[in-house]
């Protein structure tokens, strides 16, 4: 049987973590398969109750060169030195990292390997050293930075090691301009799952210590800035007074506020170094929004949650291809998102869902109170008719295994 190895970038639970778990349903089923992990946490045991051979090597490693990831390499900007001691780290890994997934390409002997992550450039130029065919899906925009050096760079890498590139829209294809096989292929929920008939009760509200009435605005996951958790919860903030029965959920892994001492906090100030939960923290203790604003955590049968959420928002501040809009879209919940590549794209330019601006907190504010106040069952059909059509899990599957035959069919034809 044909061996497929999948690399993955994160042990967390985000949509990268799921849209590769669903493949893995199918795939599974026609090839043997095991899973690295470059990381531990929650997804791995998530991954071997449903089966799966999973291996965590922490000798892997990621050199972040995409949007959702971003790191200044501009020295005139504080960001720079925020990010150098970590973007350093990813540098001196590089090699190391390159010659672990040497070792596990003879450990494992697979027939295709096939790295879910833009950011896996030394596993890439490992496999292209054995010559295995490679599946490169890139599943977050390549960040073109001040001077396109590094982009370039990137995509030439790119354009050398991958026997196939997989991007979940044009846009994102447009910037890989891959030189064999580029393909766009969407990321994909299984609708079984995600069809609020077979959801069971969550009972979010309940939990939440809301109203049964309480109007909700889910956001899945948030705990990096390119997420836009800021601008939500301003937005939210704007609007708080006008809907007081709404309240704000941050479903994903950072819940906790960090215990910092009042020393600390002050140290953090004059640095200028950022920790985002308790940024966010001072925005909602600011504004009286305790008992309006949760952080539930890291949950994996979200299916049962977006059931019982109003509005899901995507507010990203780079572009992205969010995986939280699809599975909005397949419950039939309402969608607010950032007007940028990828995401418009997934809301049809506005007919499927609210597209607000960037970063922009009065727009966001707009759009929310608009999404809260109107009726808006023509955008949620339209959103559900396309998530249908487009975002189909067997469909989108069974064009990622067309690929495994293709350079199955080079190697051993």
């Amino acid at each position: 049987m044909t061996k497929i190895l999948y690399i993955h970038h994160t042990g967390a639970n985000g949509g990268a973590t799921m849209s590769l778990f669903y493949l893995l349903e199918y795939t599974k089923k026609q090839y043997d398969i095991v899973v690295y992990f470059i990381v531990d946490g929650p997804a791995v045991e998530f991954y071997r109750n449903a089966g799966i051979r999973c291996v965590v090597d922490k000798r892997l490693g990621k050199l972040p060169h995409c949007t959702i990831e971003s790191q200044s390499l501009n020295p005139s900007k504080a960001k720079f030195y925020h990010d150098l001691k970590a973007y350093a780290r990813h540098y001196f890994k590089l090699l190391p990292a390159y010659m672990a997934m040497q070792q596990i390409l003879v450990k494992e002997m697979p027939d295709i390997v096939h790295l879910n992550s833009t950011v896996l450039v030394a596993e890439a130029l490992a496999v292209k050293s054995k010559k295995i065919p490679l599946v490169w899906h890139m599943r977050d925009f390549l960040e073109y930075g001040n001077f396109r050096i590094r982009y370039s760079i990137i995509r030439q890498i790119i354009a050398y090691c991958a026997d196939a590139v997989i991007s979940l829209c044009d846009s994102e294809l447009n910037r890989v301009r891959p030189v064999r096989k580029g393909v766009v292929i969407p990321n994909f929920v299984n609708f079984d799952k995600f069809d609020y008939h077979n959801t069971k009760p969550a009972h979010l509200r309940q939990k939440l210590g809301v109203p049964d009435n309480a109007k909700i605005i889910g956001i899945l996951g948030w705990h990096t800035p390119a997420k836009g958790a800021m601008t939500l919860l301003k937005a939210f903030a704007a609007i708080a007074d006008r809907h007081s029965d709404a309240i704000l959920v941050l479903f994903g892994e950072g819940a906790k506020e960090p215990d910092v001492n009042r020393f600390k906090r002050i140290l953090r100030k004059l640095t200028g170094k950022k920790n985002l939960r308790l940024d966010l923290q001072e925005v909602i203790n600011e504004h009286g929004l305790q008992n309006r604003v949760f952080f539930p955590g890291v949950i994996f049968d979200i299916a049962d949650y977006i059931a019982e959420v109003d509005v899901v928002a995507a507010p990203f501040t780079e572009p992205h291809f969010a995986r939280p809009i699809l599975e909005a879209g397949a419950m039939k919940t309402l969608v607010v998102t950032s007007d940028l590549d990828g995401t418009r794209e997934m809301v049809l330019n506005g007919k499927a869902g609210y597209l607000a601006i960037s970063g922009n907190v009065d727009d966001w504010a707009e759009k929310l109170q608009m999404a809260l106040s109107l009726d808006n069952s023509d955008k949620i059909a339209e959103m559900f008719e396309n998530s249908v059509k487009v975002y189909n899990s067997a469909i989108n599957a069974e064009r990622t295994i067309e690929i495994y035959r293709e350079l199955g069919s080079l190697k051993f034809g």
